[in-house]
């Protein structure tokens, strides 16, 4: 027999360079092999990196298939068909790179010298973040699109307000009992998933880690868990805040940490402010000595968490009682008729978390002793993303915050978008310390406070939204009705990057075609043909992640440092950075200074002044590259070339408790600043909407109010949703054939989902037709069914329901999921600016399949039409 090794012989001669992906918002480290004859074979993740170790999802895997896709844009492109329409082809015309600025360049300025908030932008590369701001350098707050908001409208300023950080993940590193409620973190989806994956599967096998899932459909996460929670959809904060009920009133929390970390023993006045003393110092109340004291009075022998008390005349009781009257009517049984979670399952969970968490423990890290608090809530869009969705953000937070386990070794951890230079915490998570010992609160995690105007100078309203994320979805609501908000401007130019509004946004499609239609110029930055691509009059075509340079650190959960994309082949087509095109327009349009002094703060090279970029002149992408690595620990470019990337595990100084010394935010006053500030200009301004605007969204603690979308007429029975798996994590996936063989032979994916038993009781079973009915629009799909369905849930897959494009490789649908969802005010969140994402819906069995659905989708190939 032969001693001969198996060797590897799938791979033709070449070379191997590292590299980043980019086939969703997130950085996993890669590696791509290249053949003698320049053409890309391989993609894996790289093992030198301690964030994905070497995985890679089939998203990244899949990048080769966009690469080389035969549908690019090529070169730029002019439309010559006048008719705009889904569906209606531009009859597109190559011309060359300078017609095309000559033709952008000249339009963009018309419209900056007329009124530069005429220009409706939509940039959505995210792992290029720093061209979001282009739009400010022309002079326009608009945003037309819903990334950010939909996702994570509530979620990303209430993380800025518990952790000053973008995001949240669980620890894990420590966690031994981890609840995933609505968000596949660690399975199917968000956060640099396939590394999550990775470390969430050693946890378990490794620690035996708990993993409980909540959500309506049993998931990928929900299948790996130990235990699947079905829930009814948008009652997720109902869920929380019964678990918080068994672990105040069962008296199953940190007490130590709540008075030491926190305000929860601050005095709260009627008002819902802290009782204060002239100089603006809070007031606490000493337990020992039963008399009010300042918080930083150094006689103060016990911090009072309950009670009512009396001080200069203002009834008041400290935070953790405001908090724990309002539990008074979240029992589990209370909660459990809202949410359909049985109240000892509800009861059960809070007592195992608690158990798990180990409350009184500690553990030495690098020379610190450290709470040890191994149990953690995590959640995502399913469970946040509704109407109230500050207040149920801030219900998932009070569940680890009750147990001690915010910012601690296996607890709920802030994750920072982009640290900028590893020596500090930086970027949007810096920690600075705000009035009487609390840390400053930090909502606003992408980009500045937008201010107040009146009339609005933006029209999703952003100026009405001060701890907001930019409610994209409004510009429908507002655009279809001028006069009731006032505008006194009427946007006729777009910019589209990476972006595709005409899908990603809530709202009727066909009130969407209205306002795309009366825009005077539209172009578009891409590299694929999309549903709102379709409308440009120019395409302007850019590199693909495997052509370009960046350099980017992306909200990675449990990792550091900078990220370095580079090319592995030169451009195959005739195509540019993005950095170039948006240098090439800000030259023709006169704002190329502003644009380069934009650039310096957004990218943190003001901190370093040998990295400053000088106002007169362009920089290519790999330029900006080098500059963003040599801020993060002064290495140039040639040095990220052979290592790839300078990922190490999160400095624990940094990931865990960053704020010490400092008090966190479990009772947020500056919710009701921000509400009461804006009711001064509303009403100083006369504006007329105030009185219709929801002052009640503004709460500094979460209540169990219903969202509107449990409200709605009777004959909407059930509730739609939609979901993700890891293969069309954060979009770019459906024209990809790699993804596309993944997808379509999964019948969660080529189908709705609804329960076996409800599908029985309305008559229907697997393989009918049915109308989705919201009271807001329509989708038609065809059902599947499933025990792993909450009984009253129709499960959409992202994949399917799609509208028509120019890319032939794209399945028709049965229309957008989005257009079941309202794009107004009575479901947008007025706190944080989130639309809600759950819609209450009606089935209608249909006895054909509409003909376009027939002749379009070949997922129905073969059907006659005729259903039996």
């Amino acid at each position: 027999m032969s001693n001969r090794q198996p060797e590897q012989n799938s791979l033709k001669p070449g070379k191997w360079i590292k590299s980043t992906c980019k086939m969703c918002l997130h950085s996993c480290n890669t590696r791509v092999h290249i053949t003698d004859e320049g053409i890309i074979n391989k993609i894996e993740g790289e093992p030198s990196s301690p964030s994905n170790n070497g995985r890679l999802c089939p998203k990244g895997n899949a990048a080769i298939m966009r690469h080389y896709d035969p549908t690019r844009f090529k070169t730029p492109l002019r439309r010559t068909n006048p008719n705009k329409g889904p569906g209606v082809d531009p009859k597109w015309e190559p011309i060359s790179w300078d017609e095309a600025y000559d033709i952008v360049g000249r339009e963009l300025k018309r419209t900056r010298d007329e009124d530069p908030r005429k220009l409706l932008p939509a940039i959505n590369n995210f792992q290029k973040l720093f061209l979001w701001a282009w739009p400010a350098a022309f002079g326009s707050a608009n945003f037309f699109s819903s990334v950010g908001n939909f996702c994570g409208g509530g979620y990303h300023p209430m993380n800025g307000f518990v952790h000053s950080a973008f995001a949240a993940a669980n620890d894990v590193n420590y966690c031994n009992y981890w609840i995933n409620n609505g968000g596949g973190d660690g399975f199917s989806s968000h956060l640099h998933t396939a590394a999550q994956a990775n470390h969430v599967a050693k946890a378990r096998i490794e620690r035996n880690m708990r993993v409980v899932t909540v959500e309506p459909r049993l998931s990928i996460g929900g299948a790996k868990a130990n235990e699947w929670v079905p829930i009814r959809p948008a009652t997720d904060r109902q869920f929380a805040l019964g678990l918080c009920h068994v672990l105040v009133y069962e008296n199953l929390y940190d007490a130590k940490f709540l008075k030491k970390d926190t305000n929860a023993p601050y005095l709260v006045g009627p008002d819902g402010y802290f009782v204060r003393n002239e100089n603006g110092d809070i007031y606490v109340w000493d337990a020992k000595d039963n008399c009010a004291k300042l918080w930083n009075d150094p006689t103060l022998k016990d911090f009072a968490l309950e009670g009512v008390y009396e001080v200069n005349g203002v009834t008041c009781r400290p935070a953790f009682q405001r908090f724990k009257d309002i539990l008074a009517e979240c029992t589990p049984e209370q909660m459990s008729k809202v949410t359909t979670v049985p109240a000892e399952t509800i009861r059960r969970i809070a007592r195992e978390f608690a158990k798990a968490a180990q409350i009184g423990s500690f553990i030495e890290i690098e020379d610190r002793i450290l709470p040890l608090r191994p149990a953690a809530y995590n959640y995502y869009r399913g469970a946040q993303g509704h109407k109230y969705s500050a207040m149920a953000n801030q219900s998932f937070k009070l569940v680890n915050f009750l147990v001690g386990a915010i910012d601690t070794p296996g607890g709920h951890v802030g994750a920072t978008l982009d640290d900028q230079m590893v020596e500090i915490r930086g970027g949007c998570g810096a920690i600075t310390p705000g009035e009487s010992g609390m840390m400053h609160a930090n909502p606003h995690q992408l980009h500045p406070e937008v201010p107040f105007s009146f009339p609005p100078n933006e029209v999703h309203l952003m100026g009405y939204f001060p701890i907001g994320v930019d409610p994209g979805h409004l510009a429908q609501e507002t655009l279809m009705n001028p006069e009731k908000y006032n505008l006194d401007y009427r946007p006729d130019t777009m910019l589209l990057c990476h972006s595709n509004p005409m899908w990603n946004i809530s709202g009727s499609r066909k009130e969407w075609y209205k306002i795309m239609s009366g825009m005077r110029f539209i172009a578009a930055i891409d590299i694929l043909p999309n549903e709102s691509n379709e409308w440009a009059d120019i395409i302007l075509p850019a590199h693909d992640l495997l052509e370009s340079w960046n350099m980017t650190m992306i909200e990675p959960p449990h990792h550091e440092g900078m990220c370095l994309r580079q090319p592995a082949t030169p451009p195959i087509y005739d195509t540019r950075a993005e950095e170039e095109i948006f240098y090439e327009l800000s030259k023709r349009i006169g704002i190329l200074d502003i644009w380069n002094n934009i650039l310096n703060y957004v990218n943190g090279f003001h901190q370093k002044p040998e990295l400053l970029l000088e106002a007169d002149r362009t920089y290519t992408d790999r330029e900006i590259a080098e500059r963003k690595g040599k801020l993060w620990n002064g290495k140039d470019l040639d040095w990220y070339i052979e290592h790839g990337h300078a990922v190490t595990p999160r400095r624990p100084d940094k990931w865990y408790r960053p704020w010490d010394g400092m008090r966190l935010h479990f009772y947020i006053e500056d919710i009701l600043k921000a509400r009461d500030d804006l009711k001064q200009k509303m009403e100083a301004a006369d504006v007329p909407i105030r009185h219709q605007w929801s002052w009640g969204d503004y709460q500094p603690l979460p209540t169990p109010v219903p969202d509107p979308v449990l409200l709605e007429p009777a004959e909407y029975d059930m509730f739609a949703i939609t979901f993700k798996d890891i293969q069309i994590n954060f979009g770019e996936s459906t024209s990809n054939p790699w993804i596309k063989d993944i997808t379509y032979n999964d019948p969660v994916h080529t189908s709705v989902l609804i329960n076996t038993a409800t599908a029985a009781s309305k008559g229907l079973q697997t393989g009918d037709v049915v109308r989705i009915q919201s009271p807001y629009g329509s989708i038609v799909a065809r059902l599947a069914t499933s025990q792993g369905v909450h009984p009253e849930t129709v499960c959409v897959s992202n994949a399917l329901t799609r509208v028509a494009i120019q890319h032939s490789g794209v399945r028709v649908g049965g229309g957008s999921f989005n257009d079941l969802l309202p794009a107004n005010l009575e479901n947008t969140d007025a706190c944080s600016g989130q639309p809600e994402t759950v819609a209450k819906v009606k089935l209608i069995k249909l006895t054909e399949l509409p003909p376009e659905l027939l002749a379009a989708n070949s997922v129905y190939a073969g059907e006659k039409g005729r259903m039996h």
